[in-house]
């Protein structure tokens, strides 16, 4: 049976992972903000420019997902200065420190990363109702998969903020696997979600190039991907899921605010697809654009909402 490791030796493992983490989600923050700020101008420069009226709801997703993401960011880097620097004289003194977090630490790290990832679940099975033609029937199971993963989400979270709470203690065992399932739920709703839309844009589109060029730039696969790559780590004894998670949590905010800055540049196109019905046809998109009427004479069509609506705004994320 392998020995346990040394209390030198964990100490420098989460030394390690704390450091390297937190210069790495500086970094991916770092790209988020340059997103999100160049996001922002399009939608208040850009759009102004044109005349196009701006959506509150698109702010309602982005804005939040933005300062979650620098919130976790501050999180971190409070954590890491009281191990280093406050308690950081011993080595024995920094792993007291990094076991032993302010239960207000953890709780605003807790809530604050929960959110950002319902929010990210929520806004991929609303922008896969959205892509088909705002069909309920199609959303069913990621939906359902997402309020499933909610209350695991929040049983985690009550193990997790318990203020004896540490990396040894049974209620920190029980938030682990009420965390994993709560990832699993997760990725399958993001991962059916992601297909639905993928196999949407694919069978909705006549150019090939024009169909791999929109599954590639499809924002949703990357966060599904990083997602994947963080709950295989989190099945790890070791302290390796702290490098996903510093990538997941600008990606989680990286992700929507993408396809609202598509949208903005007019990146994201009309999906048109043949009423089953008679020869209409309907544009179904994901641009917040308002409604033009279809030409029956001269087969032209022009940009629609979804479902052939007025745009309700909610298709900006």
């Amino acid at each position: 049976m392998a020995n346990s490791p040394s209390p030198r030796n964990l100490s420098y493992e989460l030394r390690d992972t704390i450091f390297n983490a937190a210069l790495i989600e500086g970094f991916g923050v770092g790209v988020y903000s340059a997103v999100f700020w160049f996001t922002i101008y399009m939608l208040f420069i850009h759009r102004k420019a044109k005349k196009t009226p701006r959506k509150l709801s698109t702010f309602f997703v982005i804005i939040p997902l933005y300062v979650l993401a620098l919130f976790q960011l501050a999180l971190r880097w409070a954590i890491a200065r009281r191990a280093f620097v406050v308690d950081g004289d011993t080595v024995e003194n920094i792993l007291n420190s990094l076991l032993t977090q302010p239960t207000w630490c953890i709780a605003l790290s807790v809530v604050s990363f929960s959110l950002m990832t319902l929010i990210a679940d929520f806004v991929t099975v609303w922008r896969c109702w959205i892509v088909w033609n705002r069909n309920w029937r199609v959303t069913v199971v990621p939906l359902l998969l997402v309020f499933a993963g909610m209350a695991f989400c929040i049983m985690a979270a009550i193990f997790q903020i318990d203020p004896g709470t540490n990396i040894a203690t049974t209620q920190s065992n029980k938030f682990a696997k009420f965390a994993l399932i709560y990832l699993a739920l997760s990725l399958c709703s993001t991962t059916i979600s992601t297909a639905l839309i993928i196999y949407r844009i694919g069978f909705s589109t006549t150019s090939s190039n024009r169909k791999i060029l929109e599954v590639i730039v499809e924002p949703a696969a990357l966060y599904c991907a990083i997602l994947l790559v963080y709950l295989l780590l989190s099945l790890r004894n070791d302290h390796s899921s702290g490098y996903a998670q510093a990538l997941l949590i600008p990606v989680t905010g990286i992700a929507p605010t993408m396809v609202t800055a598509r949208v903005s540049l007019g990146v994201a196109r009309n999906y048109a697809t043949a009423d089953e019905g008679n020869s209409r046809v309907v544009s179904v998109t994901i641009s917040t654009t308002s409604e033009t009427l279809h030409d029956g004479n001269n087969g032209r069509f022009g940009r629609v909402g979804p479902g052939g609506r007025e745009s309700t705004g909610f298709g900006d994320v």
